[in-house]
This record gives structure tokens, C-alpha cells and sequence, in this order.
């Protein structure tokens, strides 16, 4: 697989990976501090049966709002879905309930799920006409909630749904930074590198010095073929951000597909970046490819075998390893990696035809 198809599933994946909590304001009970502190698991349990209860009042109900509130932001999705479900069915027609409901559901790991809350959410944000407490008008809750939906069709890879509900998004609150950002990534989705910067410079401009924002910038332009632009923007990224591995990630894998006098700062950018984040697959196999072309065989192998464990079903860091050994002398070690490329070929060759997997 090349480095910009590696490069494009990153992107594409980015919606379910970073897209963890998107928050309008917490909702603030009588009692603030519920949405500021965390709650026990009884206290959740507790008030899920509060909010079930035939004697659930406005200030219970509001209470229950800013505790799911309080748990999207802590993470504990579960607990936020059974609370927000819960809460929903007192009043279906919440724009906030439904949202946190949708939301906390997408990130337990139900996207299909997630689908018909967030369109609910959509529908009842653009139906109440009055601004919630914290000033965001029927528009804006409708945008949230259709970032929301767009990230959740695709992930379930509905490419044209997740653009057309982008779009919506954008219609409705240009000046959403969530909005111009998801859009941008539909676009990418869809194969539109222009309609992708377009975007993505609309969220920077939202949002200056953004450090996802600015890589995905420079990744749909490098993807467009601007090599030039794209390489200003990961250098920025760089100098900007330099916590950031994906800058030092797209910065190195650029240098060394332009090659020459670019290859040695090409590898310390991607050294950098597994420094950051040891995770990142791309770079690994990267590095341990340009090792092995330059003879370093040696070092280049934990580049690749941290590859291999990342993506286990890819055959390229194997064939890399079997050129390593080879190199090394090391020929038990190269015919299992050989062996290795071959299974992975046959296996997708298998699936291919609709045989075995």
C-alpha cells in the first residue's frame, strides 16, 4: 500500500478515531457542581432511575442533563447513553437529550444506532425555535447535531450521506469550525481535493494554528498533487505544533518522495514523529524501507517489526524484513518472512474470489 493511500485511510479514519466528544456548552442545574464533579456509579444508576420515574420534575430533569453532561466529558459513554436514553423518553423531543443520547451512543460503539438519535436531534433543534440557555440559536444545534450524523455515516461508510449532511451543516452555521472541518473531510472522502482545501482553509481561517486541521491542509494538497503548498504546510505544522507527530509524519514522508538532499531530514522528521507516537505505522515502514535501500539492514528492522505488529494482514513490512535478513545473512529469518508475504497474498487473494478467508 503507498504512503498516500496510507495517507487517505488516516484521514477518512480520523472521523471515528478523534471525533470523540463534541460539546455545546454543559448544561448548568441549579446545582452546578454536578456538571463540574465526577459522579459515583451508584449516583449514575441512581439518577438513570430518577429519570425514569413517574415524579421526575424540571429540576431533576435538568439535573440529569448536566450529570450526562459531565460524563460525555469524562468519557464514561455508557453511562452517558443509559442516562440520556433514559432522559429521552421523558422528553423525545429534547435537541440536547437527543444529542448527548446520539453522541454517547457513537462512541460506544454503535454507530448504527447513533444514526436515527442524531436525525432526531436534527429535526428537534430545527423545530425549537428558541436559543438554549447558553445563547446557540435552532441553527447552530442543528449544525452540531448534523457534524454528528455526518461523522457517524462515515463510519459506516456512507460517503454521500455524511457529504450531504456536512453540507446541511455548513448551510446552516458557516462559521462552525466542526462544520467546515467534517466537511472538508467528506470531500476527501469523496475523492474532491479542491472542494477538501477548500474547507479545510475555511476551518483554519475558524480556527488558526489548528494542528489536525493543518494536517489534513497539507495532506489533501500533497494528495492533489501541490507538493509545493503541501510542503509549506507541514513545515508550518512543524514549527507550530512540534508536539504534533502527524506534521513531523506528512513532513517526512514528503522529503523522501522528493528524495535527494530532502532524504536525511525526510528520516529525522519521521524519527520524531515515532518519538511522539510509537503507533504510527506509516512512518515505521517507511523508515524501515529507506534503512534497508541505504544498507542499515540492522536498524531497520525494529522500524519493522513494530510495522508488522501495527498492521499484521499488510505484506510490505514483511517483504521489508525478508530484504533485511537477507542482507544480513540471516536466511531462516528471510524465508519466514517470504513465507509470511506469501500467505498474506493468498489470503486476499482468497477473499478476492470469494473463497476462504
Amino acid at each position: 500500500m503507498s504512503e498516500s493511500s496510507l495517507k487517505k485511510i488516516h484521514l477518512r479514519l480520523a472521523l471515528a478515531v478523534t471525533f470523540l466528544v463534541l460539546l455545546h456548552p454543559a448544561a448548568t442545574a441549579q446545582n452546578g457542581d454536578t456538571a463540574k464533579s465526577s459522579a459515583s456509579p451508584l449516583r449514575v444508576r441512581q439518577a438513570v432511575e430518577q429519570a425514569r420515574s413517574a415524579t421526575l420534575n424540571e429540576n431533576d430533569f435538568a439535573r440529569g442533563v448536566a450529570l450526562g453532561t459531565s460524563l460525555l466529558r469524562e468519557s464514561r459513554f455508557a453511562e452517558a447513553a443509559d442516562l440520556f436514553s433514559a432522559l429521552a423518553e421523558k422528553k423525545p423531543r429534547d435537541p440536547m437529550v437527543l444529542y448527548g443520547a446520539a453522541l454517547a451512543t457513537f462512541n460506544t460503539g454503535r454507530p448504527i444506532e447513533a444514526e436515527p438519535l442524531a436525525r432526531r436531534a436534527v429535526e428537534a433543534a430545527l423545530t425549537t425555535k428558541t436559543s438554549d440557555p447558553h445563547g446557540r440559536s435552532s441553527n447552530q444545534r442543528a449544525a452540531d447535531a448534523l457534524v454528528l450524523l455526518a461523522v457517524v455515516l462515515a463510519v459506516t461508510h456512507n460517503d454521500a450521506g455524511a457529504l450531504s449532511a456536512a453540507e446541511r451543516a455548513v448551510s446552516l452555521a458557516p462559521d462552525s469550525f466542526d462544520a467546515q472541518l467534517v466537511l472538508g473531510r467528506a470531500w476527501f472522502g469523496m475523492g474532491d481535493d479542491l472542494a477538501a482545501i477548500k474547507s479545510f482553509r475555511a476551518a483554519i481561517v475558524l480556527r488558526p494554528g489548528d494542528g489536525q486541521t493543518l494536517f489534513y491542509l497539507a495532506t489533501a494538497l500533497e494528495h492533489g498533487g501541490d507538493t509545493q503548498a503541501a510542503l509549506k504546510i507541514y513545515r508550518d505544522l512543524v514549527a507550530l505544533r512540534p508536539e504534533v507527530a502527524e506534521g513531523h509524519l506528512g513532513l517526512g514522508v514528503l522529503l523522501l518522495k522528493r528524495g535527494g538532499a530532502d532524504t536525511d531530514e525526510g528520516m529525522e522528521e519521521l524519527e520524531r514523529a515515532v518519538a511522539i507516537d510509537a503507533s504510527l505505522y506509516e512512518a515505521h515502514v517507511t523508515l524501515g524501507r529507506i534503512l534497508v535501500a541505504r544498507g542499515r539492514a540492522a536498524e531497520a528492522i525494529e522500524h519493522l517489526q513494530r510495522a508488522a505488529k501495527l498492521a499484521p494482514a499488510n505484506p510490505e513490512p514483511h517483504y521489508q524484513l525478508s530484504l533485511a535478513y537477507q542482507r544480513l545473512g540471516r536466511k531462516d529469518e528471510a524465508s519466514a518472512e517470504s513465507a509470511i508475504v506469501k500467505r498474506i497474498h493468498d489470503t486476499r487473494r482468497g477473499v478476492a474470489s470469494g473463497g476462504p478467508n
